[in-house]
Formats: C-alpha cells, sequence, structure tokens
C-alpha cells in the first residue's frame, strides 16, 4: 500500500470543500432574510460550517502532492 492519494478523490474532496464555503454563507444570508436575524449573526453561524470545511481539508485530510 503506498501513501499517494489517488489524484481524482483528492480533487472530488477540493471540489466538495470549495462547493461548502459559499453554500454555507449563501443559506446563511438567505435566513436572515427570512428569519429576524440580524445579517451580522446569521452570518457569524455561517461562518462555522465553513470554517470547519476548511479545518478538515488543511488538518483531517489536507491535500498531497503527486508525482
Amino acid at each position: 500500500m503506498t501513501d499517494e492519494a489517488d489524484p481524482e478523490e483528492t480533487a472530488e474532496t477540493a471540489r466538495a470543500v470549495l462547493t461548502l464555503i459559499p453554500a454555507s454563507l449563501l443559506a446563511a444570508t438567505a435566513a436572515a432574510a427570512a428569519f429576524p436575524l440580524s445579517l451580522g449573526t446569521a452570518l457569524a453561524v455561517g461562518c462555522l460550517p465553513a470554517t470547519g470545511s476548511i479545518g478538515y481539508a488543511l488538518f483531517y485530510d489536507p491535500p498531497v502532492p503527486t508525482k
């Protein structure tokens, strides 16, 4: 078994992380418009999953250089 990551799997994870970041912020903005929340509060709550996905990508499943 090698330590090299499958390039397709790595690209798929990166795509998912890059999709989740703006999706969580857009959902927070929509929630602020739909419910009586301030935009700042909604975005602060929306930043939690965005930050979590960045942390996952950087520390739990970091990108591995391919040769």
